[in-house]
Formats: C-alpha cells, sequence, structure tokens
C-alpha cells in the first residue's frame, strides 16, 4: 500500500474535510534548520572513545551521561535509505521474494528500536492457582509495527510480539452493555473443546459514552529523527481536529532541544478552522534533539490550564518515543508521568517509524499515564487506528481497569494466558488499588484467550493439605467466572463479575482469535524467515489489512 498523495487525500476527504481542506492538509510540509550541530556531532564522535556495543539485534549503546545526541537520528534514518532502496531494487526483481524469506537483512543493521523483552506465558494447574489476574488493554501497537514490517520487508524480532495486542486489533462481533442494567462492560465468552484440549475466548466490551466538552493538547515530536514521519504528523493533527465539535478547544505544543507552543486553548468555530491552525504551523521545524520530558511537562500545563470539568481532558503525544534529552530512562519517566496524571489529565502516545521506535519507553508512559498506546505508519493504519476508533482512543470509561478469572478445578484442570505476559498480575492485586493498570475506552474492547486442558497438564503440583478449592463442589457446569474491576473517573470504583458456561459455543469470534493465536506463536517463536512472512501475510489478511489486489 502506497501513501502517495492521492490516498492521503481520500482519508481527508472521509473525514469531512472539503477538496481545499485537503489539499491544504498534504500540503502541510515542516522545515529544516541547518544541522551544523549534527556535523559537530559527527566530528566529536569520531574523536570520542568508542563504547562497547551490547551486539543485542536492533539495539544502540546507551549515550553516556550528559552526552548530547543533537540530530543523531537524522544520522540514523540517513543511513537507513542506501538499504531501503536496495531493497527495493530486489524486491522489484524478485516476485516471489514474498515467501521466499528476502527480509532485508541489511536494514536489521542499521535498526535503533527497543522492545521489553518477556518470557512467554506458562501452564498452570487449575487446583494450586485456580486465579488468572491481569491488568486489561486496548492497546495495538504490537499489530501495527508487524504489519509496518510486512510492509517494508523487514525483519521481525520476538520481542515485537505481544500476543494480546494483536488479538485486540482484530474486529469481533461483541455483545454491549445493557443500558437497562447499568453496567460499564459485558462479556461474550466462546468455548471450543477438541478432546483434551480446549480454547476459550472472552471478549470485554465497554459501554459507549461520549463526552460534552472536549480538551485535548496535540503534543509533537519535531525532533531531527521525526525527519521522515511528517505524514504520520498531518494523519494525526487531521484526525484530531475532524473529531472535534464547535466549543472544544484545541492546544498544539511542539518539542526538539526546546518546546514551542503554537496553540493554546483555540477554541474550534468557524474561525479557527482547519486552515486557521495549518497557518499557525507553517513555521514548525524539524530538527535538533528531543527533550520529551520536557514538552510532557508543558503540554500538562497546558491541559491543566484548559481543564474542561465534566469533560474530556487528553495530552495525545505523536512521536517515535526517542526522548535521548532530559528525563530518558523508563524509571524516570513513569515518576514524571505518574506524577501528571494526578491532574485528572489522560495520555495518549501515537508512535511513528519502525527503525528507530523506543517501544519501551512509550509503553511505560502509557501505562503509568492512564494511557493508551497505538502505533500509525501509514494512512491504512490512520484509518483503522485514528479513525474508527477515535472516541475509544481518547474517551475513558473507567481506568486502573484490571480483569480476574477464577477456574473451576472441576470443569478444567489446567490453563494457559495466551499473551499478557508483562500485563500479569498476582490473585491479590485485583482489589489492591495502589495497583494500577490501564484505562478503557468508550465502547473499546478487551480480548483474553486461554488454552485450557481437560486432562492431566503434565505438571506435577504438590497435593493441597486443606483439599480441592472450594468452588469444586459446584460440579462442571461453570467453566470459569470473570471479574473485571475498575476505578470510576469521577471517583469510586465499580465490580462486575459474569459466570462462564462449560458448554462448548464457538462463532467467528473465537476462530478468528484462535488463527490470530497460532500466527502470533509462529511469529514469537519461527526461525524460518519464509515462515514468518507467511503468517505476517496471513495476519494483514486476517485483520482486514490487504487491499483486494493484495489478497
Amino acid at each position: 500500500m502506497k501513501n502517495d498523495f492521492t490516498q492521503e487525500k481520500k482519508y481527508y476527504l472521509s473525514l469531512g474535510y472539503t477538496e481545499k481542506e485537503a489539499d491544504k492538509l498534504c500540503a502541510l510540509t515542516f522545515g529544516r534548520a541547518p544541522r551544523y550541530g549534527m556535523f559537530l556531532n559527527m566530528a566529536s564522535a569520531q574523536s570520542a572513545p568508542r563504547r562497547k556495543f551490547s551486539g543485542a539485534v536492533g539495539r544502540a549503546p546507551a549515550p553516556e551521561a550528559g552526552e548530547v545526541m543533537y540530530d543523531a537520528c537524522v544520522l540514523r534514518e540517513e543511513a537507513a535509505a542506501p538499504m531501503l532502496a536496495k531493497t527495493s531494487m530486489m524486491m522489484a526483481e524478485a516476485p516471489e521474494a514474498e515467501e521466499c524469506g528476502i527480509c532485508c537483512g541489511d536494514i536489521e543493521d542499521v535498526r535503533w528500536d527497543n522492545y521489553d523483552s518477556f518470557e512467554d506465558s506458562r501452564v498452570k494447574d487449575t487446583a494450586g492457582s485456580p486465579l488468572s489476574t491481569f491488568r486489561t488493554t486496548n492497546n495495538t501497537a504490537a499489530a501495527t509495527v508487524l504489519l509496518g514490517n510486512y510492509e517494508r520487508y523487514t525483519r521481525t524480532a520476538h520481542d515485537m510480539v505481544r500476543t494480546e495486542e494483536l488479538l485486540n486489533f482484530l474486529d469481533y462481533e461483541l455483545a454491549a452493555p445493557d443500558a437497562e442494567k447499568g453496567g460499564l462492560f459485558e462479556l461474550t465468552a466462546e468455548l471450543k473443546r477438541e478432546g483434551d484440549k480446549g480454547f476459550l475466548f472472552l471478549g470485554i466490551a465497554g459501554k459507549k459514552t461520549l463526552p460534552e466538552k472536549r480538551n485535548i493538547v496535540l503534543l509533537i515530536d519535531t525532533s531531527g529523527s521525526m525527519s521522515s514521519k511528517t505524514l504520520q504528523i498531518r494523519l494525526t493533527l487531521a484526525t484530531v481536529f475532524a473529531r472535534l465539535n464547535d466549543g472544544d478547544k484545541l492546544s498544539i505544543v511542539t518539542y526538539s532541544d526546546v518546546d514551542h507552543v503554537f496553540l493554546n486553548g483555540m477554541t474550534k468555530n468557524r474561525k479557527h478552522d482547519i486552515e486557521y491552525v495549518i497557518g499557525k504551523l507553517e513555521k514548525m521545524e524539524i530538527s535538533g534533539c528531543t527533550n520529551g520530558s520536557r514538552g510532557i511537562e508543558t503540554a500538562y500545563d497546558i491541559a491543566v490550564e484548559n481543564y474542561a470539568e465534566d469533560g474530556l481532558n487528553r495530552v495525545i503525544m505523536v512521536t517515535d518515543g526517542d526522548l535521548n534529552f532530559g528525563v530518558t530512562q523508563n524509571g524516570g519517566l513513569k515518576d514524571l508521568i505518574e506524577s501528571r496524571k494526578k491532574s485528572g489529565v489522560y495520555y495518549s502516545a501515537i508512535g511513528c517509524g519502525l527503525y528507530n521506535l523506543q517501544d519501551d519507553k512509550l509503553e511505560t508512559l502509557a501505562k503509568n499515564g492512564n494511557g493508551n498506546y497505538y502505533v500509525i505508519n501509514s494512512v491504512k493504519d490512520a484509518e483503522m487506528v485514528l479513525r474508527d476508533r477515535f472516541e475509544a482512543l481518547v474517551h475513558p470509561i473507567a481506568k486502573n481497569v484490571k480483569a480476574q478469572v477464577e477456574f473451576n478445578p472441576a470443569a478444567v484442570k489446567g490453563y494457559r494466558l495466551l499473551g499478557f505476559e508483562n500485563r500479569t498480575l498476582s490473585a491479590e492485586d485485583f482489589r489492591d488499588d495502589k495497583v494500577e493498570s490501564e484505562p478503557f475506552g468508550s465502547g473499546d474492547k478487551c480480548v483474553a484467550c486461554y488454552e485450557l486442558y481437560f486432562g492431566e497438564t503434565g505438571r506435577e503440583t504438590k497435593p493441597l493439605k486443606y483439599g480441592a478449592a472450594p468452588d469444586a463442589a459446584a460440579g462442571a457446569s461453570e467453566l470459569c467466572t470473570l471479574s473485571v474491576r475498575c476505578e470510576l473517573p469521577e471517583g469510586g470504583h465499580a465490580e462486575q463479575e459474569f459466570a462462564v458456561s462449560a458448554e462448548p459455543h464457538c462463532t467467528g469470534n473465537l476462530e478468528k482469535a484462535f488463527k490470530a493465536a497460532e500466527l502470533a506463536e509462529t511469529l514469537r517463536h519461527g526461525t524460518d524467515n519464509g515462515l514468518v512472512r507467511r503468517a505476517l501475510r496471513q495476519y494483514a489478511s486476517l485483520a482486514g489489512y490487504l487491499s483486494e489486489d493484495e489478497e
């Protein structure tokens, strides 16, 4: 799929812009300041002592304390460019390359992206561990990163694959919460059983509700590493503005070496239309290092200054996450975002790019800032993530949402939660309000799937001294019970409980999730490039990401 002018303009028209407005959005570009600092950095780098490289694929050595990485990411993009051109030529000359495992090995050598590592979840014995507890999530960043790899013929590292995010990127037919019952959530449960093994699909759907007032601060990374990501900036800006109602407030803050406020609490109306906003951004420049923490502080200050009581207040950050100046370590970013979320302002991260995406930093910010984290790299991404799920992205119906599944030992012997490895909680964390989780957006969903074992799990556990779990006496008519606990935006807590029948029941929801889980397993553990490439194509087809010509 090509992000050409025609496709981009068509997207803007789908948002309701006029032909003239769409043309102006497509023409919005950002200047480049002279990059003398970059050449100074290159000269100093040649004379500086070399640091040891860890040898890990896709990871760059960390800067020394106090080192200024001025515009260094431009070097990364420019280093990758010849490799990209070379790969395009290879693909043009090799029509069968899609299935032959040509995955642009050269580019891998110039990647600076970072992902948190985690170990796969293990099978649990129900008698000894009947409770499975996890943070719910609506994030889909891993899915669009992998789809971007498919598009650009680049290799997939196993830490890129977060199974729960691949599952949640897909569309499902889920039951909506009953307005008369007044609950925030509804559960769609499906069960497939084959011999002594099974597959459980749990789809949690959130209530749809819209705020009367919106106060959004768009925080845009304009450092050197964003020079090749101006499309993503335009797409986000156009989508956010199109979804605002008259009377809503929009602020725009940029950051690189320093932060700059282009709009502060502008009220959308006839005078302040998209052409007015474009005019304000004409002096925006892409250059410099990335003082993201300074930008975050400024964005939150402005959000608080224009705070909408009983409305939506959110900072939306557009960045590749390469925060190389100011607060840069994950621990410091966690402390920063936790301190600022006390203001009542929510956070969303829109990640950009593949070769320099600092996924671990953006995950840290989203997880600890009552936030969401998505990635867009194409017009198709914007359609599926920004446009079609905008209300879910920006408007929370609940925060600190946790789920706990209690399995019935009389119905199932063992289970394994697929994905959620870095979102797993202890059983005691479920009602411990000091242990925080992620928010849940309006009309959004969270899908969790389990492998089930009805026979022996093959794992030895110490027999319980005081007998089986208390619910064993209830018999096998109920497979498990799902409990969802959350904090309400206006204060207080809510908890809902759903019993799941042990009777097999399966629709397209389960089949789609089952296939996605299989593909995630291949992507995470596959060593054959051709096999991984085919799995990526199958997932792209399953997600509806391919055009009719590509199917």
